[in-house]
């Protein structure tokens, strides 16, 4: 029987030459799986269940999006604009757009639904996208303009699918590969290939 030991000299990110911290980046990014894309998928279905709207084909990724929607709203309601617009709105979805605000008592120990106070903090599904989808809305409601209703749900989805995008462009930068790296405690070989703490 033999016993062998070997010996690496091991870095962080920052410790490494700029080649290798590019080439750490690089595999990381080709073996990046996207943590968010669920919520994503859920903020979108939400969107579609509350209003009257079906997101046919859709895609994005850290450089590009595309989609394609369908309304299912009569012709005269997807043409409404201005003060009859805000109107339907506040008519139809307040209650979708707006939920109660949690009043605590004291020491959190007990809690209520105000009936007076109202929110818009991730209505859809508690994830910070819903905001993103329905930002549009909130500010046609705030100033109401000639945008129709149709115009408002594209501006809507375009809205959530260019922070779908955004999100992930950030997500696969050096930056967030870097916050992972330390948040991580990732280790690397000298020339850029990870450090497995489990090798034999």
């Amino acid at each position: 029987m033999r016993t062998e030991t070997r010996t690496y000299e091991i870095y962080n990110l920052h410790e490494l030459p700029r080649e290798a911290q590019a080439k750490a980046h690089s595999h990381w990014a080709e073996h990046f799986n996207h943590g968010w894309d669920e919520e994503n998928r859920k903020t979108l279905q939400a969107f579609e269940q509350t209003f009257n709207i079906k997101v046919d084909r859709w895609s994005y990724d850290d450089y590009s999006y595309w989609y394609r929607f369908t309304s299912h709203y009569r012709e005269e309601e997807d043409n409404l604009k201005g003060v009859r617009l805000l109107k339907y709105l506040v008519n139809n979805y307040w209650n979708d757009l707006y939920i109660p605000k949690t009043i605590w008592g004291h020491n959190y120990k007990t809690k209520r639904k105000s009936r007076v106070f109202v929110t818009n903090d991730c209505v859809l599904t508690g994830y910070y996208m819903d905001y993103e989808i329905l930002q549009p809305i909130y500010d046609f409601l705030k100033a109401p303009d000639n945008t129709t209703l149709y115009e408002l749900m594209n501006k809507c989805l375009n809205g959530f699918f260019k922070a779908c995008r955004d999100d992930m462009e950030y997500q696969l930068s050096e930056e967030a590969f870097a916050e992972s790296c330390e948040a991580n405690n990732y280790e690397f070989l000298s020339d850029g290939t990870l450090f497995n703490h489990q090798r034999q």
